[in-house]
């Protein structure tokens, strides 16, 4: 089955449509759930990555997970600050510490030794002599086969093909939740692909997502097709990336995340492109949303240098107004939702 669309709330929008009408029922391990087999999506523009709309917007997630892979953590804490429910979803325990099937340490860990540093090496090499196939990052291992293991990662390998001037990129998952693991997905892997496009000095060609499972849970049904009621919002591209060798800015907000996620002193920003510093602000409004502190994000809103995350600030700032005007005695003060 093949999905073809310009944009992520595109593809989702259909995806969720055909699976509640039409996809076949399934029992698994984590419940019910209606499903598609061999699905193939092929989105024309990546930098597209996040949906706009209220019920899924979930930027925060899509950014603290990508940077959770990046930093090469495996820890449940770093994670859970994210998406709470991670935990659960792969059924570990409330002492266990570490997520064994975590892609962080499988792509990153191991600083210029890791998988993706040889990955990027070895397509710079080839570059200049063949249009390689041979760029291909593994995730799935054969140990994740032990029986009993609820961390099993979905994603099996992700493709590199540098062709004419472009960096297409290939993801396989074996298993895909459409509701919830989808969207996610689709943002880190497209990010991951600007990444090593702007290391090669390519720009970024098509991305293609092959699921060997692609489904809707029954516990989602309602909350997918809120979403669907909601309709699609004008489409709206991330900014570019900026060009040129993006890794010393990736290593700082790796170290300002950290920093923001433990309340810790930020890493000084000097140089640093304003595309990576949004990013930081983004990461500052999620805990100045949590506290109620609408002042300082409504200042912290003002800073950002691109308007593409406007409407979804905007959301989170409509949201923590009527949390405060329910509950007066959260701290914080109301300052105007709309642009400072």
């Amino acid at each position: 089955m093949l999905f073809k669309s310009s944009t992520l709330d595109d593809a989702l929008s259909d995806i969720l449509r055909r699976l509640a009408k039409h996809g076949d029922p399934i029992r698994s391990s984590k419940g019910t759930a209606r499903e598609f087999t061999g699905v193939l999506l092929k989105l024309s523009d990546p930098t597209a990555l996040f949906s706009r709309t209220e019920g899924r917007g979930t930027l925060f997630s899509f950014v603290g997970k990508t940077l959770w892979y990046h930093s090469g953590s495996d820890r449940l804490d770093h994670i859970e600050y994210y998406i709470p429910a991670y935990r659960s979803f792969i059924g570990a325990s409330r002492r266990a510490v570490r997520a064994p099937g975590a892609y962080g340490p499988r792509l990153f860990g191991g600083g210029e030794s890791s998988q993706m540093a040889q990955l990027v090496r070895m397509l710079e090499h080839k570059l200049q002599k063949s249009d390689t196939r041979q760029a291909v990052a593994q995730i799935f291992k054969r140990s994740d086969l032990i029986p009993g293991n609820g961390d099993v990662p979905c994603t099996t390998t992700v493709q590199f093909l540098p062709r004419k001037g472009k960096l297409h990129t290939i993801a396989t998952m074996r298993s895909n939740d459409a509701y919830r693991g989808f969207p996610g997905d689709v943002f880190a892997f497209t990010f991951i692909q600007e990444l090593v496009a702007r290391t090669l000095g390519l720009e970024v060609g098509s991305y293609s997502h092959f699921v060997g499972s692609l489904h809707l849970y029954e516990s989602d049904k309602f909350s997918a097709r809120d979403y669907l009621r909601e309709g699609l919002q004008s489409p709206m591209s991330m900014p570019p990336m900026p060009k040129g060798d993006p890794w010393h800015s990736v290593a700082w907000l790796i170290e300002a995340e950290q920093a923001i996620r433990l309340g810790g002193q930020e890493p000084v920003a000097d140089g640093i492109p304003g595309y990576w510093l949004d990013l930081a602000r983004l990461l500052r409004i999620k805990v100045l949303h949590r506290n109620g502190d609408m002042r300082r994000l409504a200042e912290e809103k003002a800073k950002m240098e691109s308007p593409v995350y406007d409407a979804f600030i905007r959301g989170r700032q409509i949201a923590a107004h009527r949390r405060l005007e329910s509950q007066p005695d959260l701290p914080g003060m109301l300052a105007p939702t709309g642009r400072s």
